[in-house]
């Protein structure tokens, strides 16, 4: 009977001592886990976690730390792949989730407020390159140099806007090597020729001065403002002011305002806008208060720029024919630039 005594407290003894053990190994690695959250280093503490977990299989608190840290892991993945929509959808995720480490969360809306900014400034520099090239296309030199200058003073003060270094040093390249064309042309021809040339040069440019001269149009319900060209002709006002269209048998332009009064976020009237599109999309952007949609239809470019408020919209679709890029394409990205959303 003593003999079945000990053997019995020997067996408590090792079940006590393997579960201690048990035990300390779940939170030697949770506590890795978290020093490794601590150093940002998020595929590390994955692992830490997940060993946790397989200490303690029903542990709420592992598994939602191992969540944490594989989304983190991931959304910085996207990042560096510039997937950043989907990346901004991973850190959401994170920001939002009723538990978990609060530094994890704190950390996951800092990438989102990097992302947000750094998106703006990749749309900026995008479209300045459009410029550049709708002047080259012109032989708008001297413009698409001053573009260029300017693009180039960003690429010094923004990191992320790097992936346009040598794309840019080659338009300069392109631009410089024109204008010494031009400058052989200038040389071996004749006086009376050059004359004609400067005359013929000043005539083109007049034309093209008066081409995108500007008036603006402010509504009056909305408070949005637009620059349009001025020798389109703008349509009747609708009952309701909500907007305007301007027009000419080739270029038009609508814009309008609207209430938010379905508490729409701006992610979900970008993914409506992209479902009613039947075509591929040349040009899509999303920002966190804007996103742009382009593309070609029936022969036509369509232009869709919508500026999200959290009471207001405000919205302005461009259409010209495709063959026309080069005398409208520049005209858009000034109706674009100058225009001022209604103020929430």
């Amino acid at each position: 009977m003593k003999h079945r005594s000990t053997l019995l407290s020997v067996g408590i003894l090792c079940i006590t001592l393997l579960t201690s053990c048990a035990i300390s190994d779940y939170q030697n690695a949770m506590d890795k886990g978290i020093d490794s959250i601590g150093q940002q280093d998020y595929h590390q503490a994955a692992i830490y976690f997940e060993v946790a977990l397989s200490e303690q299989a029903n542990d709420n608190k592992a598994l939602t730390y191992y969540e944490q840290a594989s989304q983190m892991e991931e959304g910085i993945d996207l990042y560096h792949q510039e997937k950043y929509v989907s990346s901004l959808d991973a850190f959401k995720a994170i920001a939002n989730q009723d538990d978990g480490l609060i530094t994890v969360q704190k950390e996951a809306k800092k990438w989102q407020m990097t992302i947000l900014e750094e998106q703006e400034e990749l749309v900026a520099a995008e479209e300045k390159m459009v410029t550049i090239n709708q002047l080259i296309s012109i032989e708008e030199y001297n413009r698409a140099l001053e573009e260029i200058q300017s693009l180039n003073m960003k690429l010094q003060s923004e990191e992320a806007l790097s992936y346009y270094k040598d794309e840019l040093a080659k338009l300069t390249e392109r631009v410089h090597k024109s204008l010494d064309e031009l400058e052989d042309v200038n040389v071996s021809a004749s006086t009376d020729q050059k004359e004609d040339k400067v005359a013929n040069s000043k005539k083109d440019t007049e034309k093209v001065d008066e081409g995108i001269t500007y008036t603006y149009y402010t509504n009056e319900r909305f408070r949005f403002k637009i620059e349009y060209p001025a020798y389109l002709t703008a349509g009747s006002p609708p009952t309701n002011g909500d907007g305007l269209t301007f027009y000419n048998e080739e270029l038009e332009i609508t814009v309008f305002g609207s209430h938010n009064v379905m508490d729409e976020t701006i992610e979900d009237i970008y993914q409506q806008s992209i479902d009613t599109i039947s075509v591929p999309i040349a040009y899509d952007r999303l920002a966190d208060n804007w996103f742009v949609l382009s593309y070609v239809e029936n022969g036509m470019i369509i232009y869709d720029k919508f500026f999200y408020g959290n009471d207001v919209f405000n919205r302005f679709i461009i259409t010209y024919p495709e063959n026309k890029q080069d005398v409208f394409g520049p005209v858009t990205t000034h109706i674009s630039d100058t225009f001022v959303p209604s103020a929430n």
